[in-house]
């Protein structure tokens, strides 16, 4: 099975973030983004997580499973918040399409995951991933800008140190990390230091704005559709208007730009 295309969203750190607050978020981020997405209702899909037994040489079951691994096992907020108020080490939500007899699709399927990462030893992760082929192959502008605007509040939410959004990648690794051959615990280490790839959109945390010669100095020479600055010393590049209409040569002049803070 190849890997599905995917939007992926991901912020590398919540450390010392307001829990409620980001309990609120993820509802949000569920209740605007995931759900409506979702041609199950949220019944369907916890009834089949209920159903899922865990073994050790399948910890998170086949591919496109239904996990649900909040406590309560639904999408309201009381369960954010009892879930992020002692996080877990690992907590994943992965919303999946049903078909007919309300079993999981897993070929030609779609699914939208939320990852939750906690480790005290590198910067922590939020990680939400949505189908591209949900989308019968594009991604509305609309839902796009919805998108980048979770983002936005994510990241200064979660004080993240990096970020993006990307198109046609899914793995642990970023497309930048598996052509540099970087590991992903090296990529963690340094999350704070150096950005993670050049992607649609980049979040460039504020060690990374320094590095490439402060705001202003990002702001004005970025090769960038849009250079939007957050505040706290990040900076949300957007690389092109649309998602799904990157040419290789922008790409590569974000990398280029990017090239003091890659790996």
């Amino acid at each position: 099975m190849s890997p599905p295309h995917v939007v992926r969203l991901e912020l590398d750190t919540f450390s010392g973030v307001d829990r409620p607050a980001l309990a609120r978020w993820f509802e949000a981020l569920v209740t605007d983004l995931l759900v409506p997405l979702c041609p199950a209702s949220l019944q369907e899909l916890v009834s089949v997580a209920r159903g899922y037994r865990p073994s050790d040489t399948t910890p998170w079951g086949p591919p496109g499973y239904a996990r649900l691994l909040l406590s309560s096992g639904d999408f309201t907020l009381p369960s954010w918040q009892a879930a992020l108020t002692e996080l877990p080490s690992f907590l994943r939500v992965q919303l999946v399409q049903l078909d007919s007899q309300g079993l999981p699709l897993v070929d030609g399927g779609w699914s939208a995951e939320i990852l939750l990462k906690d480790d005290p030893a590198f910067p922590h992760q939020v990680v939400v991933t949505a189908s591209r082929s949900l989308f019968g192959g594009w991604i509305s502008h609309v839902v796009q800008q919805e998108w980048l605007t979770m983002f936005r509040s994510g990241a200064s939410l979660v004080r993240a140190s990096g970020g993006w959004i990307t198109l046609d990648h899914v793995g642990v690794r970023t497309a930048h990390e598996v052509a540099a051959g970087v590991g992903l615990d090296e990529s963690l280490f340094m999350a704070a230091e150096l950005a993670r790839g050049a992607h649609w959109a980049t979040l460039l945390g504020p060690r990374q704005v320094a590095a490439l010669g402060g705001v202003q100095q990002v702001c004005a020479s970025a090769p960038c559709y849009s250079v939007e600055d957050l505040g706290g010393g990040r900076i949300l590049l957007q690389l092109t208007e649309h998602l799904d209409e990157v040419p290789p040569d922008a790409l590569q002049k974000l990398t280029e730009f990017l090239g003091p803070v890659l790996h």
